[in-house]
């Protein structure tokens, strides 16, 4: 099972960590699929109706070549992985990392980039065995090497001895997995322009086992990303898994909150600290990856990215993105079932992209305020999940919609029985959806005509006025059903390990279960 995935544009050469066959480096040429107006031997269904014939040759340009917009990293897990069914590796190698600089002034994108202050200590704590250690720059000189059973302390006469020292441990650990908090933004970043500047990229590029570092400043989850090792954010993956907001996202605070464990207490600033008091800092530095190390046995969340990566059949490092553990999802279940994907109505239709058109995502009902009596509060089961199955939400069921006049309807006048209040000589406007071209054609009729229609054809009408086709189950609502079943499947099982008292199992089934709750309600 794959471990990390790495695509190199420059060199069109995919890298893929596998925990039974190691690196793999090789290239590959996906499989398109071209329109054909009419079944023939070989051909596939297309998600959206008729039907298209596998084909390598690429043509940007061409309206009726599909799946030609598929990511390159999802397009190679879809092929290589689409047969798993909630496998993770056997193993990962995942180092929690905290990084200790001068100050020097506000942590802007800019100074970050810039990395004008010294690194004075790298905190590693290896998940594995447990294992402590910090590089600590010895600015004064005549420090030891201390080594224990969980913890090394390696103290370096310069910071370049330091970044060097740092490198050769990382390359012997071989990380796959390393996390930090608020990593994304900081650590990460800034110790690679650091390294870069003071080492030069060739140094600095051993962080990769590949060799492969890209940046990518449009991303803030992962600004540096290196080929070879999947780096998460603790703090992000806080915010992404509990909706919850924390009084405070401070590592200290939620140290105190989930952990036994609190932050190493000192007076002024880090500074001052490492000159005046190097011992303190070495244990401060230390005590962060020691609570991030407690916060994943409490909550479990890099465990959680690792499973649902691989339901999805995508990246970690896109974990926090629902629209491409979607993608990943839908890709792969098509995949299984022989049908071929539409590309996306931006890559058929450029000019979608620029349309400003809004419309209403929900409504909320502002109180007022007062003491009221007989008040009922309800709360439904997978709300959205229940709705998209209902309605048999989806793209292929998608058969049109009423159009409004400001296209925001806060009321939900337009749901079936809404309409069925309404005069039946009312003329309202209703609007089809092209699937092939993505465009709309548009018609009047009385509302008595269209209750016909819908009643005849059996659709589902939604409040703001989607229609859907029920006659086959959408590919949303099939792929819902099957997270709903291995939901209430995990759940029995940790029941079952909770009546047993067989806690590690109850762990591992609430975390299943927990996982396909998230995907219900990314969907």
């Amino acid at each position: 099972m794959y471990q990390s995935v790495y695509y190199c544009y420059r060199d069109k050469r995919y890298f893929i960590r596998d925990d039974e066959q190691g690196f793999q480096s090789f290239q590959y040429q996906p499989t398109y699929y071209k329109r054909i107006p009419e079944y023939t031997d070989g051909a596939l269904p297309v998600l959206t109706g008729g039907f298209a014939k596998p084909t390598q040759q690429f043509d940007k340009d061409d309206p009726n070549l599909l799946e030609k917009d598929i990511n390159k990293e999802l397009m190679i897990l879809r092929e290589l992985y689409y047969k798993s069914e909630d496998v993770v590796p056997k193993f990962h190698n995942i180092l929690f990392l905290d990084i200790e600089t001068k100050i020097g002034g506000a942590l802007t994108p800019e100074f970050i980039k810039e990395a004008p202050m010294s690194i004075t200590a790298i905190a590693l704590l290896d998940r594995t065995t447990k294992q402590k250690i910090c590089f600590i720059w010895d600015e004064v000189g005549g420090m030891k090497k201390v080594e224990n059973d969980d913890k090394i302390v390696i103290p370096c006469i310069s910071e370049e001895e330091l970044l060097l020292k740092f490198l050769t441990k990382w390359e012997e650990l071989d990380p796959t997995i390393v996390c930090g908090y608020n990593s994304s933004y900081f650590d990460m970043p800034y110790l690679y322009y650091r390294m870069r500047q003071l080492l030069g990229e060739r140094e600095t590029l051993r962080l990769s086992p590949i060799r492969k570092i890209n940046i990518q400043d449009w991303d803030d989850a992962n600004q540096v990303r290196i080929g070879g090792v999947n780096h998460l954010d603790f703090m992000l993956l806080k915010k992404k898994y509990e909706q919850r907001q924390e009084p405070s996202y401070k590592l200290a605070d939620l140290a105190l909150r989930y952990t036994d464990l609190e932050k190493i207490e000192y007076e002024g600033n880090l500074n001052n600290l490492f000159k005046e008091d190097i011992n303190t800092f070495i244990d401060y530095n230390i005590r962060d990856v020691e609570i991030i190390d407690k916060l994943e046995d409490n909550l479990k969340f890099i465990e959680l990215t690792v499973l649902i990566s691989h339901i999805c059949n995508i990246p970690y490092d896109q974990i926090y993105r629902n629209t491409v553990m979607n993608e990943g999802a839908i890709l792969k279940y098509l995949k299984r079932e022989g049908i071929v994907s539409p590309n996306k109505p931006t890559t058929h239709n450029p000019y979608l992209r620029n349309i400003e058109e809004t419309y209403a995502g929900g409504y909320i009902k502002e109180p007022n305020p007062g003491l009221y009596f007989d008040v009922i509060d309800l709360d439904f089961t997978s709300l959205y999940p229940s709705i998209i199955k209902s309605l048999n939400l989806g793209i292929e069921t998608l058969v049109g919609r009423i159009r409004s006049e400001d296209n925001i309807n806060f009321e939900q006048e337009l749901s079936l029985e809404k309409l069925k209040e309404k005069d039946p000589d009312e003329v309202l406007t209703i609007e089809k959806l092209d699937k092939i071209s993505y465009t709309l054609s548009s018609t009047t009729v009385t509302v008595k005509t269209l209750l016909e229609i819908i009643e005849e054809n059996q659709f589902t009408i939604s409040a703001s006025g989607g229609m859907f086709d029920t006659s086959t189950k959408s590919s949303t609502a099939t792929i819902l059903e099957g997270w709903f079943k291995k939901r209430e499947h995990y759940r029995d099982l940790k029941k079952q390990a909770g009546n047993d008292k067989d806690w590690v199992n109850y762990k591992l089934y609430d975390l299943f279960q927990y996982a396909f709750k998230i995907l219900q309600n990314a969907l």
